[in-house]
């Protein structure tokens, strides 16, 4: 039991994509110029089928420029 939990966290580490190589995969605008309304029109648009939609679409609004959690924001 305990080599399937090892397994698995492997191969779970092994998967596991950070936001830029999401971005720089499926070649993705670049958030910090864009709103989160037209990041979600993007994707909806593009990641039609894609496996990873919930994660690149979860990467991409968490740096957009209209974000309130970010320090910068578009206007500035």
């Amino acid at each position: 039991m305990r080599e399937i939990v090892i397994t698995a966290c492997l191969v779970c580490s092994l998967f596991g994509f950070t936001c830029e190589e999401l971005f720089k995969k499926f070649h993705t605008p670049d958030p910090k110029t864009k709103t989160m309304k037209q990041l979600k029109r993007w994707a909806k648009a593009h990641l039609k089928n894609n496996p990873y939609k919930e994660d690149i679409l979860e990467c991409l609004i968490e740096n957009a420029a209209d974000n309130p959690n970010q320090e910068t924001t578009a206007a500035e």
